[in-house]
C-alpha cells in the first residue's frame, strides 16, 4: 500500500546530553542519523524512558514494531558512535543477523554493543566466547 501524501522528507539537527554524554541527531530526505558518544547510556535511557511510558520493559516485538514502523515510512535510521556504526534499522535493511540476534530482519547490527545491549544477545556472547575458549584449548592439545 502506498501512502497517498508521498514519501517521507526530513530535514534538521538536534543536540542533547544524555547521562553527560552528546547525542546528535541528523535527518536528511529519508535518513537518519542518530550519533551518541555513549551508545551504551543512550540505549539505556531510551529503554528506560519506554518502560516508564509503558510499565513494560521493551523487548524484541517492540524493536521489530519500530524497524517496520520505520521501514513502513520509507525512513532508514541509522545509531553510531563517534567512531563506527552500530545498527541500521527500517528501510531497506534485511538482515538475517538481526533476525536471529534481535528477533527483526529490519534491524542489522553493525557492533557487538547492540548485541549485548539484550539478554539473548549477552547468552549468546557468552556462548561464543565459550566456544571459542574451548576451540582454543582444543588445537592446543592437538599439537
Amino acid at each position: 500500500m502506498t501512502d497517498p501524501r508521498g514519501p517521507v522528507h526530513l530535514s534538521g539537527e538536534l543536540s542533547l546530553e544524555v547521562d553527560g554524554a552528546g547525542v546528535q541527531v541528523h535527518a536528511d530526505g529519508a535518513d537518519v542519523r542518530i550519533v551518541a558518544e555513549d551508545v551504551g547510556a543512550f540505549v539505556a535511557r531510551v529503554r528506560e524512558a519506554a518502560t516508564a511510558r509503558t510499565g513494560v520493559a521493551p523487548g524484541r516485538r517492540d524493536l521489530d514494531q519500530l524497524a517496520e514502523a520505520l521501514a513502513a515510512s520509507g525512513i532508514t535510521a541509522h545509531l553510531e558512535s563517534p567512531t563506527r556504526p552500530v545498527a541500521v534499522a527500517g528501510a531497506g535493511v534485511d538482515s538475517p543477523a538481526g533476525a536471529l540476534l534481535l528477533g527483526t530482519r529490519r534491524v542489522r547490527p553493525r557492533a557487538a554493543v547492540v548485541v549485548i545491549a539484550g539478554g539473548r544477545g549477552r547468552r549468546l556472547l557468552a556462548a561464543s566466547a565459550v566456544a571459542v575458549v574451548l576451540a582454543t584449548v582444543l588445537a592446543r592439545r592437538r599439537r
